[in-house]
């Protein structure tokens, strides 16, 4: 029974509810053939039933119709007689009652009939005939008074004997009523069964576990991966939890890979804005500052803070342009022994990342290049335990510190000779300006100190007075030009031609008392330091020539930009203008201001104005534009390279 049962519950949900309702089928199937068969089997019965009752009534009838006989009947009612017996004998004989009589001899109804059939033929018959015989002849052959009580007596007992035969029919078809109704009974209950245990199972494994697949997938939405379902041993759902438990499992395993992913993600950004933070800081520091050992320290100990492990050290070499040789300058945040076992010179000239090993000291170094474009000036050396490694993003960041090390060092080394050739040039122009003017008036002056020289051994006084006259006008035109350069290399300090201008306007405008006004054109091309000291020269010189010639009220000044980039430098006065005498070169100064424009490839032009006055107009191209790109007019402003 329990293997039945083991054998039963062990199968699929589908074959157990496919049993059931078989079960259930069959059931109902027998309960309507049991209820055919005793419905066929009684078929009849309950005519035999009244067959066998009307043998009662048959009985009655002949010894009622003996009673009715007269003495000395006539044949007609013999016959009757006769007709009666042979109609109960064909009724007891019917084959309607005689086949619901068993033929089993121990059988209670057929015992009845059998004992029906005995005294029928034994007692009752016989006495009828006789008793009809004895009133055929008359009333000396009738049977006495007491013969027809016996015969009465009989007619009872043969009819208790069929009564005794009809009650067991009745019975027999009573006992098969009982038995359609407890097959019925049985069925019906045995059908509901089956219905219960088919819906008790299919909520049981089947409702039940789909609400818990149901309540668990509520769950998974609220993020509860952690919830699983209940397995059901050999259930079809089954599969269904297993594959529900593995999903779950695999989304509690994808979700916790994507929160470390983004934990990662979030660590790696947080870090990286520290590394920008970090570098831009460092560029903040770098760029502005020369070349010195506390910034790259600040920036070294910054460094070690954000990576966490080792120590840097840094290398310069003595020469940028031959980083192979001695190492000037090194320094490192950490440990000072770093730059006693540490030999920079192996690292120097080299513009690759390598490692460099230690193996006395149990340190490993990755040295990174400190460079530009062109240029090594050095190494950077993170110095770490052999048995530690960086992080890829450890080395990018360093990566990134010798970069932008590198080319802060060449800016700063640029800029130093930038400054040194900014030197050289001022001291060029100073050196091209005294030439230009204190020099060849110190030229004229010894020229004129050698006349006076032969003049005084010739005693000649009228030469002698002349020659002094030179000799003075000589020194007074060399301090006015030591003056102006001493006002132009003033004003040079402010690095600003608007300023210079402007200072140089209220300058003469106060000498002279006129009025000058300037406009500069803030758009113009840059200007290199020496094409602003020319024009501003340009610009005293005419200021000067001006007050001193053509005394004006009113004089512009206006520096604009030209065509193709060009600047015009225009000085207006509305003075008496420029005699033929004043055109003569070397007179007024128009042949320094000639001077001036050619070193810078300006074209100068000197003129009076139709309405009175004078014009000076530069035109320059400035060599930044020269040098690198040329620009075409446009209504667009598109530069073309």
């Amino acid at each position: 029974m329990i293997r039945l049962h083991r054998q039963f519950w062990g199968q699929s949900l589908l074959a157990r509810l496919a049993r059931m309702l078989l079960l259930i089928a069959l059931l109902s199937l027998t309960s309507l053939i049991s209820s055919l068969v005793i419905a066929d089997s009684a078929r009849g019965e309950a005519s035999a039933i009244n067959i066998a009752g009307s043998l009662r009534m048959k009985t009655y009838r002949a010894v009622a119709m003996l009673d009715a006989v007269p003495a000395r009947s006539g044949p007609d009612q013999i016959s009757n007689l006769e007709a009666s017996l042979g109609d109960f004998e064909a009724t007891l004989a019917s084959p309607t009652l005689t086949q619901f009589i068993p033929s089993d001899e121990l059988d209670r109804r057929a015992h009845a009939y059998r004992s029906m059939l005995a005294i029928w033929q034994q007692r009752m018959r016989p006495l009828l005939i006789a008793a009809a015989n004895t009133s055929r002849f008359g009333p000396e052959t009738r049977q006495s008074e007491q013969a027809r009580a016996a015969l009465l007596t009989q007619a009872r007992s043969f009819v208790t004997t069929i009564n005794d035969l009809v009650t067991l029919l009745q019975e027999n078809v009573e006992a098969k009523l009982a038995l359609l109704r407890l097959i019925q009974g049985i069925a019906i209950t045995a059908v509901f069964v089956g219905i219960a245990a088919t819906i008790y199972v299919t909520r049981a494994e089947v409702l039940v576990p789909l609400k818990e697949l149901q309540e668990a997938t509520k769950k998974i939405r609220r993020q509860d991966l952690s919830v699983r379902v209940a397995q059901y041993a050999a259930n079809d759902l089954d599969g269904l939890g297993l594959s529900f438990n593995l999903m779950a499992e695999d989304l509690d395993k994808l979700y916790q890979n994507l929160e470390r992913k983004v934990a990662e993600k979030t660590e790696s950004l947080a870090r990286s804005n520290k590394s920008l933070e970090l570098l831009y800081r460092s560029i903040g520091r770098l760029y502005p500052s020369a070349i010195n050992s506390g910034t790259h320290l600040a920036l070294l100990n910054d460094f070690e803070k954000a990576i966490g492990v080792g120590h840097g050290l840094v290398c310069l070499a003595a020469d940028a342009k031959h980083s192979d040789t001695q190492t000037s300058l090194k320094f490192t945040a950490g440990s000072h022994q770093l730059c006693q076992i540490s030999n920079c010179s192996d690292c120097h000239g080299t513009r690759t990342i390598r490692w460099r090993e230690f193996e006395h000291e149990h340190l490993r170094a990755l040295a990174l290049p400190l460079h530009d474009a062109n240029t090594s000036y050095g190494v950077l050396q993170w110095v770490i335990p052999a048995e530690q490694d960086l992080d890829p993003w450890q080395i990018q960041l360093l990566e990134a510190l010798s970069t932008h090390m590198g080319i802060a060092i060449g800016e700063a080394m640029r800029a130093e000779q930038s400054k040194r050739w900014s030197v050289y040039e001022e001291r060029a122009i100073l050196a091209r300006e005294l030439h230009d003017s204190l020099a060849q008036s110190l030229s004229y002056m010894r020229i004129q100190v050698c006349r006076l020289k032969a003049v005084v051994q010739a005693k000649d006084p009228a030469q002698i007075d002349l020659i002094m006259a030179s000799l003075d006008d000589g020194l007074a035109h060399a301090y006015h030009h030591l003056r102006e350069l001493l006002s132009t290399f003033r004003v040079k300090a402010e690095d600003n031609l608007t300023i210079a201008l402007e200072k140089a306007a209220a300058e003469f405008s106060l000498r002279g008392s006129v009025a000058i006004r300037t406009q500069v054109d803030p758009a113009i091309f840059p200007l290199s330091p020496n094409e602003e000291i020319n024009l501003l020269q340009i610009t005293r010189e005419a200021l000067a020539n001006a007050i001193q010639h053509a005394k004006p009220n009113h004089i512009d000044v206006s520096l604009h930009g030209g065509e193709n980039g060009t600047v015009q430098l225009i000085i207006d006065d509305d003075g008496i203008g420029v005699g033929e005498k004043a055109a003569k070169i070397g007179h007024h100064g128009l042949l320094i201001m000639h001077e001036r424009a050619n070193h810078i490839r300006a074209k100068i032009s000197i003129a009076n104005k139709p309405q009175g006055g004078t014009r000076v107009a530069v035109q320059l191209t400035p060599s930044a534009l020269i040098n690198s790109i040329r620009i075409v007019p446009s209504t667009e402003h598109e530069f073309n390279t």
